[in-house]
């Protein structure tokens, strides 16, 4: 594969870690196309006639999975759209918390509104078996007298 240095139209490697640094020390950077570099092999491409599209992806070390993304991207406008770039955000630490906070908080009102259910159920119960003694000693009251 080839070595790629850092130009105004081309693709630019990501500074990796010295050699001997890291576990993935001697492996090759991670590449990073600027969108003038992919503009100009969306064009080349496809101005390229059926016999030498793949001689401009073997010469630029691309695959045709690149220049179709590529093109998607151009003709949906989106290349130069900056919230598409790189991996998503990570969280904060307090912003972790807070979503985990607002899980468990969830969690304990769904608890709540069942222990509530089973109450209301308790008390209904006891409220009809409190009837039914008052029926009964109002009976025995009658039948004593």
């Amino acid at each position: 594969m080839k070595d790629f240095e850092q130009e105004a139209d081309g693709p630019v490697s990501v500074p990796g870690p010295v050699v001997g640094e890291g576990p993935r020390s001697g492996r090759p950077a991670r590449r990073v196309f600027t969108n003038e570099y992919k503009r100009a092999i969306v064009a080349e491409y496809t101005a390229a006639p059926h016999g030498s599209k793949a001689a401009v992806l073997r010469r630029e070390g691309l695959y045709d999975s690149h220049v179709l993304e590529w093109r998607g991207l151009i003709e949906a406008g989106t290349l130069d759209d900056p919230t598409r770039r790189g991996r998503p955000k990570h969280r904060s630490p307090e912003a972790t918390r807070i979503a985990s906070l607002e899980k468990e908080n969830a969690q304990l009102k769904t608890a709540l509104a069942a222990k509530d259910a089973v109450i209301a159920d308790r008390e209904a119960a006891l409220d009809v078996l409190g009837k039914g003694v008052a029926f009964l000693e109002s009976l025995s009251s009658r039948n004593a007298k």
